[in-house]
């Protein structure tokens, strides 16, 4: 029950990113994540829209909830609560650490890194020192996404036991992928035009 209830917040969170008039009306995003998440539950045809999303995409791990929840907050903040560039490498670490861990997961290669999830201390210690690290250069985000992730782990809060399901997800990998090239096209644009 608190993975379903998990799972509709985080995507309560990203559909309420696409609602306009939330800039600067954090109140209204008080109300909207809450509403959305509701209807999310509504059976339609049988079955729920949160369903149907967990069928199709899987669950988000804690990191895009995060992440979310803190774009969200941006958003209806109408200031940045990400320091300066850090948005730049949550989406760089979202798209390495896609890049690097999916394709030898999904078979390519003799190394399967989704094993190393299920147990031994080399991964939580590794999240671990990326978090401080994060927290000690002043990235706030990354560090309370991963020390999240690795308590929710710690606790099993979630249906899986392996950490990576809490880590990382293919949304998540997409989203910074997705976020960097527009983001160079963007550049690219602008410096033609100027």
């Amino acid at each position: 029950m608190i993975a379903a209830l998990y799972d509709s917040l985080a995507w309560a969170c990203a559909f309420a990113l696409c609602v306009p008039g939330l800039r600067r009306r954090p109140a209204y995003a008080a109300v909207a994540v809450p509403v959305i998440a509701a209807l999310l539950w509504l059976p339609v045809g049988g079955t729920s829209l949160l369903a149907v999303l967990r069928g199709a995409v899987g669950a988000p791990s804690v990191t895009t909830a995060a992440t979310l929840a803190a774009l969200l907050c941006a958003r209806c903040a109408g200031e940045c609560v990400f320091p300066r560039g850090e948005r730049v490498l949550v989406a760089t670490l979202a798209a390495v650490a896609g890049l690097l861990f999916y394709p030898p997961a999904l078979g390519l290669g003799a190394i399967d890194p989704y094993a190393w999830g299920y147990g031994g201390a080399v991964l939580p210690l590794a999240v671990g020192a990326v978090a401080l690290a994060a927290a000690a250069a002043g990235r706030w985000v990354i560090a309370g996404a991963l020390t999240a992730a690795l308590a929710m782990w710690r606790l099993q809060l979630l249906e899986s036991t392996n950490l990576w399901d809490y880590l990382i997800d293919p949304l998540l990998v997409s989203g910074g992928l997705i976020w960097l090239i527009a983001r160079v096209w963007r550049g690219k644009s602008a410096k033609r035009a100027g």
